[in-house]
């Protein structure tokens, strides 16, 4: 057993306080945690009960650091977790955090999704082939992308690839007729649309420059 002989706030931060064990200072804790397990001088701790009041210490450091993490960009249930181990914390106090922030919408996967497409689609201009892999890349789960992306009709890809590729065939003047069909499909596949849409888009873009040289 070991006795609490000394608790003061820290001078940098009066919201942690440094326990002294024995005269000898032993850990730094969040005030909530002292509270919790109502810390107090001359009180005994056996090494069990260090040890949970350290895992305690654990999972706070941990959620503060996702809450710094969430609040510079939005981030997936997967992207959140990963940084959590990364940032040298076990799977389990990992899982903990992330359960936590879900009670609290802190971290929703759907709502991330809609936000992630939205602004994909209309700054970035990615067709949904190309959002499809990243929302997978980023964990989300299969029928949350399905469900998203089934909101985006057909009209809406083929005028989005238009408006880009449009754009795009101004800046091939000096390329050969020929070649301009492989070029302007290639860059739109690269934008994340799906074949189909893009042999619509690069026939019709095609097809309106051809009249429009005669």
């Amino acid at each position: 057993m070991k006795k609490i002989t000394k608790i003061e706030y820290q001078k940098n931060n009066k919201d942690r306080v440094n326990i002294y064990l024995d005269d000898k200072f032993e850990f730094g804790i969040d005030l909530y945690i002292m509270i919790k397990y109502s810390l107090s001088k001359n009180m005994e701790l056996d090494d069990e009960f260090i040890s949970e009041i350290l895992v305690e210490e654990d999972k706070a450091k941990a959620y503060n650091y996702a809450i710094s993490v969430l609040s510079r960009s939005p981030k997936s249930e997967k992207e959140l977790r990963t940084k959590i181990i990364q940032k040298g914390y076990d799977i389990d106090i990992a899982n903990i955090i992330i359960d936590k922030l879900k009670v609290n919408k802190y971290i929703d996967d759907e709502d991330y999704s809609d936000r992630f497409i939205h602004d994909k689609i209309n700054i970035s201009k990615y067709g949904k082939r190309k959002i499809k892999d990243a929302l997978y890349n980023k964990g989300i789960d299969r029928q949350i992308i399905d469900e998203k992306l089934s909101l985006i009709s057909m009209d809406d890809e083929i005028s989005r690839a238009y408006v880009l590729g449009e754009k795009k065939l101004k800046s091939m003047i000096n390329i050969e007729s020929s070649k301009k069909y492989v070029k302007l499909s290639s860059f739109l596949v690269s934008r994340g649309f799906e074949y189909e849409t893009v042999r619509k888009v690069v026939s019709k873009l095609l097809s309106t420059d051809f009249y429009s040289c005669e």
